[in-house]
């Protein structure tokens, strides 16, 4: 854990507090590059508290930071009138609550949150304690110029754990919709922030007792977004209901659920 060069009281503080939360050792910043401090430290990768954010970067290269990514221009398609696949698969409404399972860069909790609103209630949940904290940060930091999606994002309650622990203690039906988007074993080559992500993400397969639990926990659906071909959707008991060009979205009703 360290700063960006000429660092504020404000970056020290929030690295000193984001080294302890981590479990990590904070290193003050000096005239060092990162591969100067990773070979002096024996450290291959390191998160940076900078003025503008907070961010993940490592020896081979891979930087990750928070962005809302594609939810900006889904939301706008959805002010328009016309259907988002996330939206339209679970049948998400205002004032619904939604389990994320897996929060990943938070793109999907985003649009989730703005369509359920004020009055619904969104959940993100992060196994990985690095992502976590980079984008609970950036959700309640960033400024898209875009007061919608800024209270969109401020909404979020994003939690540091894994979901197959949480789902276990959650009340029957407590949850409107859950979903899980696992991290693909082969991401798309061209989606440079999925390639960022990819070293920090947990890439364990979901498991059929967690589809278990999200049946009990959820009222209205459980939602899979997945490879068309991987097999995953038949492994663990979803219907597709709909094809992308990369992935498609599997659901399970609670009527399945109980079947």
């Amino acid at each position: 854990m360290t700063t960006s060069f000429h660092p504020r009281p404000k970056q020290i503080q929030e690295a000193q507090m984001l080294a302890r939360e981590l479990g990590v050792p904070y290193i003050k910043r000096n005239r060092s590059s990162l591969t100067e401090l990773f070979a002096e430290y024996n450290h291959a990768s390191a998160v940076i508290i900078t003025k503008q954010d907070w961010r993940y970067e490592d020896h081979e290269g891979h930087v990750f930071f928070f962005h809302p990514s594609m939810s900006i221009l889904r939301i706008k398609h959805i002010l328009k009138g016309e259907p988002d696949s996330l939206i339209a698969s679970a049948g998400i409404e205002p004032g619904d609550t939604v389990l994320d399972c897996t929060l990943g860069m938070g793109a999907d909790a985003i649009v989730a949150s703005f369509v359920t609103g004020e009055k619904g209630r969104v959940v993100g949940l992060e196994s990985e304690p690095a992502i976590a904290a980079i984008v609970r940060h950036g959700l309640q930091t960033y400024d898209s110029k875009r007061k919608a999606v800024n209270e969109a994002m401020r909404r979020i309650e994003v939690i540091q754990t894994d979901y197959r622990e949480y789902l276990k203690q959650c009340p029957d039906q407590s949850f409107d919709v859950i979903y899980f988007d696992p991290m693909f074993r082969q991401t798309i080559k061209e989606s440079s922030a999925m390639q960022a992500l990819k070293p920090l993400a947990n890439h364990a397969p979901l498991d059929p007792e967690s589809v278990a639990e999200a049946r009990r926990v959820a009222r209205k659906a459980v939602l899979l977004k997945e490879r068309v071909m991987s097999g995953e959707f038949e492994r663990l008991g979803f219907t597709v209901i709909k094809k992308a060009a990369h992935y498609a979205w599997g659901i399970i009703t609670p009527e399945e659920g109980g079947k």
